[in-house]
């Protein structure tokens, strides 16, 4: 029953954020559907590679935070677990769906719980880096916090920020952790471990890996709105993907719906772009990366079957990783 209400409750969220957003935006279903009408239908389906080549790339990196726990996984499998995984976190509050790789990882090595948890945890700071690195650049940009500054200079300053951020981060956990107090917990290791496995000896080749992954996400992105007749610089696709991703982050609404279109609204707007051609934008990007992707990932969910309730009690078995050692024995 508790599922059910949450369910509803987000569908709920969903539809007002949506008839607010189009009420107070004054949408103009006609000018919306002129837009739609003349898509460049070349580039948008360009766009459609975009998925399977950005997550075939994050698979790779995924790959390698595989076999630095001595563990291997080969490559189809691991693209495999991935667009599944995907696929699975569509449906899935929270985007949960993506542990779903826990269960792909240990069925097919002997990997224990922990290291393959691990695994998923560097992987997405790697990503989460990525988005926060540029979401906040480009907020910053947008309210010219520090001056009328091109975004290129606001991304660079932010990108000292965040080295030196991580690299001051480790070095804390690192002494912390000799306390006996702290050392009890093994959250604190896990954090610590996770955050030493993307800034090891061996994450620079991972870090070109998620450069690379996401020069070509923001890229696919980029010619969705060349098939809008848009002409934006690659530095404001950048800025308003990032924006528009961590928008989606916290499971307010049903696979982003409502959030994503309210922040590209506002982004849009930064640019003097009407709120149907924002929206026109969301759904595009929507049935490329989500839509598409999610299906691709079907796909592969059939071929390999996980039940969500496996994916949900694997998400709870995470929680015992981390009792303080007292409560363990």
């Amino acid at each position: 029953m508790k599922i059910k209400l949450n369910s509803i409750i987000k569908i709920a969220v969903t539809l007002a954020i949506l008839f607010f957003l189009l009420w107070k935006v004054q949408f103009n279903a006609h000018g919306f559907g002129d837009i739609l009408r003349s898509v460049r239908t070349g580039y948008f389906l360009l766009s459609l590679f975009g998925v399977v080549l950005v997550l075939g790339i994050k698979s790779y990196r995924w790959r390698l935070l595989i076999r630095n726990e001595g563990a291997t996984y080969s490559a189809y499998k691991g693209f495999a677990a991935y667009m599944a995984s995907d696929a699975v976190g569509i449906v899935t509050p929270g985007r949960i769906g993506e542990i779903a790789r826990l269960y792909y990882l240990r069925e097919e090595s002997t990997i224990s719980f922990y290291s393959a948890f691990k695994t998923i945890v560097s992987d997405r700071i790697f990503d989460f880096t990525m988005l926060g690195w540029f979401g906040l650049s480009g907020m910053l940009f947008y309210f010219k916090t520090f001056g009328d500054y091109p975004g290129l200079y606001y991304a660079l300053g932010i990108l000292v920020v965040v080295i030196v951020s991580y690299f001051v981060a480790i070095q804390f956990l690192a002494i912390i952790l000799k306390s006996k107090k702290v050392s009890r917990w093994p959250v604190v290791r896990f954090i610590y471990e996770s955050f030493l496995a993307v800034l090891g000896k061996r994450a620079p080749q991972m870090w070109v890996i998620t450069v690379i992954a996401y020069m070509m996400y923001f890229g696919f992105s980029w010619l969705i709105m060349l098939s809008l007749h848009l002409s934006p610089s690659y530095i404001d696709v950048v800025f308003i993907m990032s924006i528009m991703s961590l928008s989606t982050i916290i499971p307010l609404s049903v696979a982003g719906f409502g959030t994503r279109e309210a922040t590209l609204v506002l982004l849009f707007a930064y640019y003097g772009l009407a709120s149907e051609t924002a929206i026109s934008f969301s759904l595009m990007h929507f049935t490329a990366f989500f839509l598409w992707g999610g299906l691709i990932g079907l796909l592969f969910w059939i071929l390999m079957p996980i039940s969500i309730q496996q994916v949900k009690d694997d998400s709870k078995s995470i929680f015992l990783l981390f009792k303080p050692e007292s409560e363990i024995e």
